[in-house]
């Protein structure tokens, strides 16, 4: 979706002119109608939709986008800045778009939660569902209040069907999982020992999911692979057993979740005789890097893009134009990148 100041600015001409065009066309000089007439084919604007969206900006439409930060989560400041952007589009229609950032390195990481939840007064939540216990009840909190005054609700990277939301835009994790296992299959022949590594992520669902399609992949499959060793960390990664993956000799480790990547060159020198692999998650700059750098073997994506930027799309369609959304769950592609992709 594109906005008029940038219709304005590939078509050469001001703002007010497109507005007049999108109104009446007879109010435009030929050429100049052209030109706009062009940009709008080529972004694949709807004309008949510009008064609609021209009302827009009488409506004060108000958008309150859910994010969370934190030093060990790089994917999810990457989506809280694909997600500015993307506001900053719809900003020239008249949409006002708040940002509400759960972050541990606020001074008072409840506050804004709180204020919200007491006098919600926004058209739209687009939110993450948080499990950590810090956050959760007031995360909870605000979502019995948005389903009591029955505001569209749309959840992105992470769902929770106990919540009433109009839909879900996000990865597969099971199909993710199942993906990694094949990869391990490739790396290992098939056979020999491996191990589970995450971060923070023992009551999360993008970790459960990841695993269990991961280890049913490797039941249905691949019978000589064998799971030796399972670790998740609340904070760090300090007290792996590297002495027990030496002993037995694992070929290869999924990183479930990651967090900021710092144990891939650590698994690397613990285990520099056995020419671990590892399997991750995210194209992120540092992942990139160690990929680059022979310590990550491959990376499955998830497009943190459309999960960033698609619920503002459809946010807009519902509050602007009107639609209904007809599918329960929108799964990003998958892909699978190793070092000669980048």
């Amino acid at each position: 979706m594109i906005s008029l100041e940038k219709i304005a600015e590939l078509s050469g001409v001001s703002r007010r002119t497109v507005a007049r065009a999108l109104k009446d066309k007879s109010k435009v000089k030929d050429s100049t109608l052209a030109k706009i007439e062009a940009v709008l084919k080529e972004y694949d604007y709807e004309p008949n939709l510009a008064a609609r969206y021209l009302a827009a900006k009488n409506q004060n439409f108000k958008i309150l986008y859910m994010v969370y930060r934190s030093e060990s989560s790089q994917f999810h400041a990457r989506i809280f800045e694909l997600a500015k952007a993307k506001a900053a589009e719809l900003r020239g229609f008249g949409i006002t778009i708040d940002f509400l950032v759960l972050d541990h390195g606020q001074a008072d990481p409840l506050g804004d939660i709180k204020r919200i939840t007491a006098d919600f007064n926004y058209d739209f939540l687009i939110a993450l569902p948080i499990y950590e216990e810090f956050f959760q009840p007031y995360v909870h909190a605000l979502f019995c209040k948005v389903q009591e005054l029955h505001i569209p609700m749309i959840f992105y990277n992470m769902d929770d069907t106990s919540y009433k939301r109009d839909c879900y835009i996000g990865c597969d994790y099971e199909k993710s999982g199942r993906i990694a296992a094949g990869l391990i299959a490739l790396i290992t022949q098939n056979k020999g020992k491996i191990a589970i590594l995450s971060h923070r992520s023992s009551r999360i669902i993008s970790f459960m999911e990841r695993v269990h399609g991961f280890k049913g992949e490797l039941f249905q499959k691949y019978h000589d692979i064998e799971i030796v060793y399972t670790h998740t960390m609340e904070n760090d990664y300090i007290d792996v057993d590297f002495d027990f993956l030496r002993e037995q000799k694992v070929k290869a480790i999924y990183l479930v979740n990651p967090g900021d990547y710092s144990v891939c060159p650590r698994i690397r020198e613990e285990l520099k005789g056995l020419d671990v692999k590892i399997i991750t998650n995210d194209l992120l700059p540092i992942s990139q890097k160690y990929m680059q750098d022979g310590i990550i073997s491959a990376v499955i994506t998830q497009n943190e893009e459309i999960q960033a930027k698609k619920p503002l799309d459809l946010a807009f369609k519902i509050l602007v134009n009107k639609e209904k959304i007809d599918f329960d769950k929108y799964y990003t592609q998958l892909g699978i990148l190793i070092s000669q992709c980048i």
